[in-house]
């Protein structure tokens, strides 16, 4: 291994495009008049990341919507209420409280409006991290069947009504714990009626559809709460001279260019609400992946973009501080030509 003696700073503070509406997850660097690093360079490597991490769990447009509807007599059949959550960090508890007070708001502003008693309750066991919805204990309009309906985790036709469709995989049901396969399909007169749709309802309500509980109905998993479990930063400048591509477990993952995974964890062994709140992860890689360069050029120009856990551009609801990366320049090796 050549040797090194170089460093390339990068802070996206320095960004050329610095619009932070459009630059935050793909940045690009350029020093005017000179190359970041100038010399006869073998390859590079990530030494550090410091990425204060600022990226809300509850974001506009993509974690914050589910709706409901019901079956029970309180709403027509084809009236859902929508339910938007403001974006912001939310831990477990004061998530419940932004979604009970969210539906309490769409049930007032629904047309007649829904009594609150008539509505579905979330809870959380801090505990075991999970959720719950349950039917509402004394509702005022008899026993209620509610179907809890979101975007992606759990989905229905278009006859319904639902508008948003995330094929990508993120929810505020997902953030919570809850799985699609929490749902089921069924047919209502030999049509197609709702797919993939969580149930809670009162025992002896009218409608219960084939094979569901009544009763509360808790997540399947525990709730991951942060926004994305990673990112992948990646450069396809710095990754040009590579002869084959990353690998992954997945198909919604970058599979290119990407020099790190940053794990949104503090890297100790505390138990912490991460990515329920905004804090800094510090990581210094050890075994860094190593970069290899074309020691006849050097580094004059690159971009930094970053992707979340599904393979989509990162997103934040507000503008986030600064992240810095250091980077290991290793030169080519004169007395023996190495490259």
């Amino acid at each position: 291994m050549p040797w090194t003696n170089v460093q390339l700073l990068l802070s996206v503070r320095d960004r050329t495009n610095a619009d932070p509406t459009t630059s935050y997850n793909n940045a690009s660097f350029n020093s005017f008049n000179q190359n970041l690093v100038q010399g006869q360079i073998h390859s590079v490597s990530v030494n550090e990341v410091n990425f204060p991490y600022d990226i809300p769990n509850i974001q506009a447009g993509t974690t914050n919507l589910f709706a409901i509807a019901n079956n029970g007599g309180v709403l027509p059949a084809s009236q859902l209420l929508n339910i938007v959550i403001a974006p912001g960090f939310y831990n477990g508890a004061e998530l419940v409280v932004a979604v009970n007070n969210a539906m309490i708001a769409a049930a007032a502003a629904a047309a007649p409006p829904v009594n609150a008693a008539d509505l579905p309750v979330l809870a959380y066991n801090n505990v075991s991290d999970r959720f719950t919805f349950s039917p509402p204990a004394a509702p005022v309009s008899g026993p209620q069947n509610w179907q809890i309906i979101s975007p992606y985790t759990f989905y229905s036709v278009p006859t319904t009504g639902i508008v948003q469709y995330n094929k990508i995989g993120k929810d505020i049901m997902s953030i919570m714990g809850f799985l699609q396969t929490q749902g089921v399909v069924y047919t209502s007169g030999g049509n197609p009626a709702v797919r993939n749709t969580l149930y809670v309802s009162n025992p002896g309500a009218a409608f219960i559809p084939p094979g569901q509980p009544s009763g509360p109905i808790a997540s399947a998993a525990a709730a991951p709460l942060s926004f994305t479990q990673y990112i992948d930063i990646c450069s396809p400048e710095l990754c040009q001279y590579q002869y084959f591509r990353d690998g992954s477990t997945t198909n919604l993952a970058r599979r290119s260019d990407v020099i790190c995974r940053l794990y949104i964890s503090n890297n100790v062994a505390t138990q912490e609400d991460e990515g329920a709140r905004p804090f800094v992860i510090l990581r210094q890689f050890n075994n860094a992946r190593v970069m290899r360069w074309n020691a006849g050029s050097s580094v004059g120009s690159m971009s930094i973009q970053l992707y979340d856990d599904v393979g989509q551009p990162l997103q934040t609801t507000w503008q986030p501080r600064p992240y810095q990366i250091t980077f290991n320049v290793y030169e080519q090796d004169k007395d023996s030509l190495t490259y």
